[in-house]
């Protein structure tokens, strides 16, 4: 049975939970014998550190996270940490907003929920770095915001896109103004907005029908904001700048939010800068297929 409760300790960076030790059939007294022949050491209410009082930064995040329950994540400077992004002494998770915080662990009540917010670092929930960069935008000054979003960048983390589609769904949260402010001079040479201004001129030189731009769609999971839409037809256009789309990572993603696109009946069409510039006539040919169908949830209602 220790070895097994090592085990876990040891997935979890040194730390486990008294509902772990449960479920392997230790009771309260059980658990007790253990904290008395220093066996257990009581990092948190419900969560110990096994073997060694002492835990890794890692351990510590670790067993903040796992005081606080189910889908909580590591937050604000200690997730900036985590991620490299600057370093911390201070953990920080986000909780539920209708969860109450342990004693001893300083925690955020939050309704943003979307799971694309929250990812793992090491084993470790955490939140996104797109997430991160908000949060960090409520508690730091314009000069260490600005650190975080050139470390994000030297890291290959910075992904305007998920912050942009971030800054849509915080709805006036704390940091909104600071964040945009913070990115507002960040224009890389390929930007999706240049895209942007080309394919609409490219679209009105055919005659074709102009799209909404940069709106809100809802796939068939979550949200998701997309650069051209024909609601009509039910018709995403996607544009491919070099600046969103240079990692395996980015295309990971968008594969993901074509599929929930998809699901929920929207066609998906991915134009990159020489489909708009230099294969500008067959794109045009392209769209005006596409436009030809009537398919889609809107098309469907």
């Amino acid at each position: 049975m220790g070895q097994v409760v090592a085990e876990i300790a040891a997935r979890q960076h040194g730390v486990v939970t008294r509902a772990q030790l449960v479920d392997l059939g230790w009771d309260g007294s059980a658990i007790r014998r253990r904290v008395t022949a220093g066996y257990l050491h009581e990092a948190h209410r419900h969560v110990y550190a096994v073997g060694q009082p002492t835990v890794s930064w890692s351990g510590k995040c670790m067993a903040a996270v796992l005081a606080c329950g189910l889908d909580a994540a590591l937050s604000h400077r200690a997730a900036a940490d985590l991620h490299g992004l600057r370093r911390s002494a201070v953990i920080e998770v986000t909780i539920p907003h209708h969860r109450d915080p342990p004693p001893a662990v300083k925690a955020y009540r939050s309704r943003m929920a979307d799971p694309v917010d929250f990812t793992e670092v090491d084993g470790v929930p955490v939140t996104s770095v797109a997430r991160t960069l908000l949060d960090l935008a409520a508690v730091l000054g314009e000069r260490h915001l600005s650190y975080a979003l050139d470390r994000a960048e030297r890291l290959q983390l910075f992904d305007l896109r998920a912050i942009e589609d971030v800054l849509v769904r915080a709805r006036g949260r704390r940091g909104v103004r600071a964040l945009r402010n913070a990115i507002a001079g960040w224009q890389p040479a390929d930007t999706w907005s240049e895209l942007e201004r080309l394919h609409v001129e490219l679209v009105t030189a055919a005659g074709l029908q102009r799209p909404e731009l940069n709106v809100v769609v809802q796939g068939e999971l979550r949200q998701h904001v997309v650069d051209a839409l024909w609601p009509d037809q039910g018709l995403v256009v996607q544009l491919d700048g070099f600046a969103y789309h240079r990692t395996r990572r980015d295309r990971e993603r968008d594969a993901a939010a074509d599929a929930d696109l998809e699901l929920a009946g929207y066609r998906v069409l991915r134009l990159t800068w020489d489909d708009v510039t230099v294969r500008g006539a067959r794109t045009v040919r392209r769209l005006r297929n596409e436009l030809t169908r009537r398919s889609g949830p809107a098309a469907g209602a």
